[in-house]
């Protein structure tokens, strides 16, 4: 048993390759890191229109109703992603070690409860990216805090990706950086009122979620 649920595309020799399997897997990745770029972009221009923002608006009081249910369905994703992590880490050092010798647990000794809650933090990152990406193309930058917390969450995101997608693994560790950078943006232009938390824990994000 493998967790990856590529296992079946790999298992093929390049050269005798179906050109229908190929072109499923082959454009389903490429889209979505075609999605994922584009969010990105939408998010560091949010952050240049919170920036220049007239300051005639009061940014507080803003009310932004085309993106309240997308960001309730966020909210209720990332309260499922933050809690697997949190499951995940349990008593250890950082989750990403966990998720790692969770992987080989799975390849190596078939751990049926490590691959349930692998396919699971999988799914969930996969629709919290879509979520993340719907919350992007709306005027997001109406809510800086919301915008802050949402690129803070995504470098989590891009961590879990790297690790669960061999393939695509320098792809998320270069855009974790690039939301690592901008989320370090954010923080110089909205800070917090209280001494913040160190970025990595789980329990800040928690707390984020708390505001919304």
């Amino acid at each position: 048993m493998n967790f990856n649920s590529e296992d079946s595309y790999i298992e093929y020799d390049s050269e005798n390759l179906p050109y229908s399997l190929y072109e499923i897997h082959g454009l389903n990745k490429i889209r979505e890191l075609s999605r994922q770029l584009r969010t990105f972009i939408n998010y560091k221009t949010a952050t240049i229109q919170y920036r220049f923002r007239p300051k005639t608006i009061n940014y507080l009081t803003a009310v932004n109703k085309n993106c309240s249910e997308t960001k309730k369905k966020l909210k209720q994703i990332a309260t499922e992603f933050i809690h697997l992590l949190t499951k995940i880490k349990g008593k250890g050092i950082s989750y990403e070690s966990e998720l790692i010798r969770m992987l080989e647990r799975v390849r190596l000794a078939e751990d049926m409860i490590s691959h349930n809650l692998l396919t699971t933090l999988r799914e969930t990152t996969q629709n919290l990216f879509i979520s993340i990406y719907e919350l992007s193309e709306g005027e997001i930058h109406l809510n800086p805090k919301f915008l802050k917390f949402t690129v803070n969450l995504t470098q989590e995101a891009c961590i879990v990706s790297k690790i669960l997608n061999n393939w695509a693994s320098g792809f998320y560790e270069e855009l974790r950086v690039n939301y690592l950078q901008l989320y370090d943006e954010l923080a110089i232009l909205i800070p917090e009122e209280r001494v913040e938390k160190i970025v990595r824990e789980q329990k800040s994000l928690e707390e984020g979620l708390k505001e919304w």
